[in-house]
């Protein structure tokens, strides 16, 4: 593939996403290529990894992110197989993915601006507080990013597509501490 016609592929894959996480389209408008979940899925691991490293995370960040991957995926799989609607999973996985790593790529300042969480909650600072609490409302979007994908991509309503991914999120927090402790 030429280098401009992969510079448009990747500019309209962004845009796409972005529209996305402004519960704007679905999934569908994504391309189909088996192809990109795998690499998706390679960049964002790469991307968490980092991320663990730049915050001194020695908490297996690397398994961490393929739980977290698995889960997400796994679940999404199941969703659309019970749909009847497996036909529908490439893109859905591709959004999923492609969201995931943009808001993980968000939470990066943030983290790095809030420094090692202190021993106890009555000696954060302010500006510890106010990142805690803008880093609930990103994880708040995020949920509404996943259901919007979901909505779409299963003909659900809304509701019911948000209930299934905060049930996602509670799935993977009981197994991250079932795997590797409080952290």
């Amino acid at each position: 593939m030429p280098q401009r016609a992969r510079e448009r592929l990747i500019f309209t894959l962004a845009a796409r996403v972005v529209e996305l996480c402004r519960l704007r389209g679905g999934p569908q408008n994504l391309p189909y290529s088996r192809n990109l979940p795998a690499l998706l899925i390679a960049a964002s691991v790469v991307v968490d990894v980092l991320i663990g490293d730049a915050l001194h995370d020695t908490g297996n960040t690397f398994a961490r992110s393929l739980l977290s991957t698995g889960i997400v995926l796994g679940l999404c799989w199941i969703a659309l197989a019970i749909r009847g609607l497996r036909n529908r999973y490439v893109q859905t996985a591709t959004a999923l993915l492609a969201c995931s790593l943009l808001f993980s790529l968000l939470q990066v300042p943030l983290a790095l601006l809030a420094g090692p969480p202190p021993a106890s909650a009555d000696q954060l600072s302010g500006l510890q507080v106010l990142l805690g609490w803008i880093t609930i409302g990103l994880l708040v979007w995020q949920v509404s990013v996943d259901a919007h994908i979901m909505r779409h991509a299963m003909d659900a309503p809304f509701g019911l597509a948000f209930a299934l991914v905060l049930s996602w999120v509670l799935a993977y927090w009981a197994l991250d501490r079932m795997l590797f402790g409080a952290a």
